[in-house]
């Protein structure tokens, strides 16, 4: 198997806990990714080891996820692993300051095959993933900046 890591970063013209509030209600992930539901499962206010359900669509093809929150530090880092049966995805946001607000990043990571990677890496990345995230990274930005002060 061969381990995949994509980076993406951007940055918010808004306070970190404001930032890290609004992602971290996983419920509202589909305001700013596009073709996707999150569910609370279990209850009570997110923290480590909080469940969701996600459903979405990428590529014409559905998929669905159970989610696990692995970590919550407020304003600073969050991070939850996806697992839609086959393959686990971990999502690690880390927020800090920066002059413009806000420094995002979201790491990607997931095991596959090394043939697969390939052409994850030559083909559904660039094609796919990477303009897919980076309109969702733009979308949260967007409602960020329009909630701000």
């Amino acid at each position: 198997m061969s381990q995949m890591v994509f980076t993406y970063r951007i940055s918010i013209n808004a306070k970190p806990e404001d930032v890290y509030a609004y992602v971290a209600d996983l419920t509202k992930h589909g305001e700013w990714s596009e073709n996707v539901k999150v569910e609370a499962v279990s209850d009570g206010p997110i923290g480590v080891d909080s469940t969701y359900r996600s459903t979405g669509r990428m590529m014409r093809k559905e998929f669905k996820n159970d989610i696990r929150v692995t970590e919550y530090e407020p304003s600073t880092r969050l991070s939850f692993i996806a697992n839609d049966g086959k393959n686990e995805f971990l999502q690690e946001f880390t927020f800090s300051s920066s002059d413009a607000g806000t420094l995002l990043e979201r790491k990607v990571s997931f095991e596959m095959n090394p043939l697969m990677g390939l052409l994850f890496k030559v083909m559904i990345g660039p094609l796919v993933s990477n303009p897919s995230m980076k309109k969702s990274l733009n979308n949260l930005k967007a409602n960020m900046e329009r909630a701000a002060p």
